[in-house]
Order: C-alpha cells, then sequence, then structure tokens
C-alpha cells in the first residue's frame, strides 16, 4: 500500500512538472518568435522533448499501480521502463531537429529583435529548470523511477543549455553571428548524448540487464551469514520491472537440516533481504538438497571390534561410538572413539559428538537436551534404536537403504 501511495506522488510530481513545462514552452515560444533567434526556437523543442518525457513517465507510473491478473502475472510495472524508452527516442529526434535548424543559420543569419525578451524568458526558464531538477530527482528516489529520473537529469541540462543561449544571445547583440548556430549545435550533440544514454538504459532493463552489485553483495552476505543451513549459493538473479525490483536465489541446503528450521532461516533472509531496499517487490529464494559425497555414521557400541561389535541399547553400557565414513554406498573409512563416564554429560556428550562431525547417529536413551542440540543446531540426523540391530554392520546396512 505505501509504494502504491508512493506511485501516486511521483504522479502528482510528474502533473505538475508537465503543467509547468507547458508555459516554460510558450514562454520560449513567443520569445524565439518576437526575436527570431534559432538558438531560442531549439531551447523551445528542447523543452518541448522534456514535456513528452515527462508525459511518457506520468502514463507509465499510471498503468504500472494496475494490479496483476491471469493475463499479466507479473504486474504492469515494466510498462513504466516501455515509457521511458518511447521518450528517449523522441529526444533523439528532437536533437537531430536542433542540429538541422543550427546548420541553417549558418547560411541565413537573422539580426535579433527584442533581446530583452530573449534575455528574459531563459533567465526564467534557468530558474524554473533548477526548481524542476529538484523535485524530480526527489520523487524518482522516492519511487525508483528511472524516466523521472530521466527527466531530473534533463532538467539539469536545460540549466546548462540555458546558459549557453544567453551566451548567444549576447554574442548576437554584440553582432557575432555564428555563436548561435554553433550553441545551438552544443545543444543537439547535448540532447543526442542523453537520448542515446537513456535508450541504452532502458533497453537494457527490459532485457532483464542488471547494474547494481552493491546490493547483490548485500543480499549474498544475508544469504551466508552466520549459518550452517546455506552451504552455497548456485545463482543469484534480479531484474528490474519499472520502479520495482524482482529477484530469485538459488542456494544449496544442508541435506540433514530440519524442515521447520529451514522454513524459519529462509522466512527470516527473505525478510532481511526485502529490508535492504524499498523496491525489492519479490524475491524468491529456491533450494536446491544436494546428495553428500561423503556421510559420517556414528553407532554407540558396547564392545566387540570394527563392523561386529555391538549396538548399545542405552547411554550406560555405551563404551565407545564407532564411526564409518561412507562414499558412493560403500564404507570407506571406520574408526572408534571411546567414551569415558565423565563424557556422558549433556555438555560432554555434545562437544564429543560435534568434535567427530558427524551426520547420522543411532539414539542410545540421549538426554532431550542433547537430542534437540544436535538436530536444531548441528543438523545431525538421529535415528531409532532397532531392537532387531545387534552389531554396527546391520545398523550401517540399514541406514545406507535410507541415505
Amino acid at each position: 500500500m505505501e509504494k502504491k501511495s508512493s506511485l501516486i506522488q511521483g504522479e502528482k510530481t510528474a502533473i505538475k512538472g508537465l503543467i509547468i513545462i507547458v508555459i516554460l514552452i510558450l514562454l520560449k515560444i513567443v520569445a524565439a518568435t518576437l526575436t527570431g533567434m534559432v538558438v531560442l526556437f531549439a531551447d523551445a523543442l528542447t523543452s518541448g522533448t522534456d514535456l513528452i518525457t515527462l508525459f511518457a513517465s506520468y502514463i507509465g507510473l499510471k498503468l504500472s499501480r494496475k494490479a496483476a491478473n491471469r493475463k499479466f502475472e507479473y504486474g504492469y510495472y515494466k510498462v513504466e521502463t516501455l515509457g521511458a524508452l518511447l521518450a528517449s527516442l523522441f529526444i533523439i529526434y528532437f536533437g537531430y531537429e536542433i542540429f538541422k535548424k543550427a546548420i541553417e543559420s549558418f547560411s541565413s543569419p537573422e539580426v535579433v529583435k527584442y533581446a530583452y525578451i530573449g534575455v528574459f524568458s531563459t533567465v526564467i526558464s534557468i530558474t524554473i529548470s533548477v526548481i524542476l531538477a529538484i523535485k524530480l530527482t526527489k520523487a524518482a528516489k522516492e519511487i525508483n523511477s528511472i524516466s523521472l529520473m530521466d527527466n531530473a537529469l534533463e532538467k539539469k541540462m536545460d540549466v546548462i543549455a540555458g546558459v549557453a543561449v544567453l551566451v548567444s544571445i549576447f554574442s548576437k547583440i554584440y553582432g557575432i553571428n555564428y555563436v548561435e548556430g554553433i550553441v545551438s549545435i552544443l545543444l543537439s550533440l547535448m540532447i543526442f548524448r542523453v537520448g542515446i544514454k537513456s535508450t541504452k538504459e532502458t533497453l537494457f532493463f527490459m532485457l532483464d540487464y542488471w547494474d547494481d552489485p552493491k546490493l547483490l553483495k548485500k543480499i549474498k552476505n544475508i544469504i551466508l551469514k552466520k549459518t550452517d543451513i546455506i552451504l552455497s549459493i548456485k545463482k543469484i538473479r534480479m531484474r528490474r520491472a519499472g520502479t520495482f525490483i524482482f529477484g530469485e536465489a538459488f542456494v544449496e541446503v544442508n541435506p540433514f537440516a530440519d524442515i521447520v528450521e529451514l522454513r524459519e532461516e529462509l522466512d527470516i533472509m527473505s525478510k532481511k533481504i526485502k529490508e535492504t531496499n524499498p523496491f525489492i517487490k519479490d524475491f524468491a529464494i529456491l533450494t536446491y538438497i544436494p546428495k553428500l559425497k561423503k556421510i559420517r555414521i556414528g553407532v554407540p557400541i558396547t564392545s566387540g571390534t570394527n563392523l561386529s561389535a555391538k549396538v548399545a541399547k542405552n547411554l550406560r553400557s555405551t563404551k565407545a561410538y564407532e564411526f564409518v565414513d561412507i562414499k558412493e554406498g560403500k564404507i570407506i573409512k571406520k574408526y572408534r572413539r571411546s567414551i569415558k563416564t565423565g563424557t556422558k554429560s549433556i555438555d560432554k556428550l555434545i562437544e564429543f559428538l560435534k568434535k567427530e562431525k558427524v551426520n547420522i547417529i543411532i539414539d542410545n536413551g540421549l538426554n532431550s537436551l542433547v537430542y534437540y542440540d544436535l538436530r536444531q543446531y548441528n543438523h545431525v540426523q538421529i535415528y531409532p534404536n532397532f531392537s532387531n540391530i545387534k552389531d554396527v554392520n546391520e545398523a550401517v546396512k540399514l541406514l545406507m537403504i535410507d541415505i
């Protein structure tokens, strides 16, 4: 709701800008007609590009507020980017028109009349351009609008252009005719540059180009910070649609992580990611659960050696743990770690099993705190102690069916 109200505010700013620009164009046309100066006509055409681009921004922002539907499930947000593209093409066209008139002015220089009118209109234009540039920049940042930011940049260029127009008028007054044509050419080149840059940018965004490495880095840090549930990030894809950002991350998760904990962790991550930028409309975290290349099984034993060792039914009878490493369905390593009476306390037992980096153990009457800690914080899978399982070999064979 807040984002929608921001778009409405952006629309209001665009409407106010349109009204002001229309008044400016009329003022410049009157000044150009009375003075007969090509540079003032060029300046009026420049304002005409501002009018078209700002109007395109307004239409784009208005359509962007339309809710997603069955035909447009991702919403209408890219309409704003399309508006920016059309505006960019108009900018290039008007740049060409100004350039053409500038070339013509060299072959037929006209005598300036009512120069003070040109000076007056240009000073007003510069002042209004400064005010509009500030307002449009503020509105563009608030709603993350490409097209409004383009318009703000154009108004900043109008200030520079206005100063050039003043130089041209004064040079005309003092009989230096060719300055007007040169200034007009410079104005047209400046407009060309803005149009090409804006066209390139909007085309890239329409093709889902992404250019914000800082935001990408923040998101990566959020996903990987202080977690042993997410093993790695396979890929992050982000794209801009109008004023909003959409993204998705493909992450590799610990295959032994509890599903409830995984869900909670992903919910927290998703919330933090959206908090990094108010214009992130949607960010999906897609999980890939790999099959570990090597799995370590811990079996509590009472007596015996290697795989023939007897499985302990409870913690009191447990003398040691036989650890067996499985890779591609085969036993590649096995070793034993004795467990002393003092090691059977809650903290010591947790520390003992964590140190061995075990993935699966058989329950031998574990304390609930040990069980919870190993499952919740260390992602150790705990299998029941089946009554018909007598030795380590049988226990490992049974577990290998499941893993």
